[in-house]
């Protein structure tokens, strides 16, 4: 059978070249579809940046104010500052803490292959290299790891603690 004979559903031969619609270099593209604004990868860096950058100052500016401004905790009972206590303070600063903290985590992630480049610079052979499953369960574990860590040091904090 020539390669030119085509057999249709109905079992019959045709010589027919199929219909194969290739956009000629003359045709534009339609002028009224509007390309998708797409939130690239440098804004989304951009973005985070920022907010880390601010969250950054702020937990530096409340830490600030809570170790200058207000006396020592123990006796800073019934002391507010902008109309909040030592207490609102603190718990302003830690939450400044945990929005900076997932800040960079999250930038971590977003630059994690980076990251897997240089810590196996020199060694093209290696697993972190080439493999992003590998990389992720990578970066998965460790952050596990942190977070024990961090959770140990809170468990053995308060088994430590003493009441006057």
């Amino acid at each position: 059978m020539p390669a030119s004979d085509i057999q249709d559903d109905s079992g019959k031969l045709s010589s027919e070249e199929p219909a194969v619609h290739l956009p000629s270099s003359s045709q534009k593209p339609d002028a009224r579809k509007r390309p998708r604004r797409q939130f690239s990868r440098s804004k989304l860096n951009f973005v985070l940046d920022a907010v880390l950058a601010a969250a950054f100052v702020l937990l530096c500016a409340v830490a600030a104010i809570i170790q200058i401004v207000f006396p020592a905790p123990t006796t800073a009972a019934g002391w507010t500052v902008f109309g909040g206590t030592i207490d609102q303070w603190m718990t302003l600063q830690f939450g400044c803490l945990c929005v900076l903290a997932g800040g960079v985590v999250l930038h971590v992630m977003l630059h994690w292959s980076w990251v897997c480049g240089m810590l196996t610079r020199g060694r093209p052979d290696s697993v972190l290299r080439t493999d992003d499953g590998v990389r992720t369960i990578v970066g998965v574990a460790f952050l596990l790891f942190l977070l024990h860590v961090i959770g140990l040091a809170v468990l053995v904090a308060m088994l430590t603690v003493h009441s006057p």
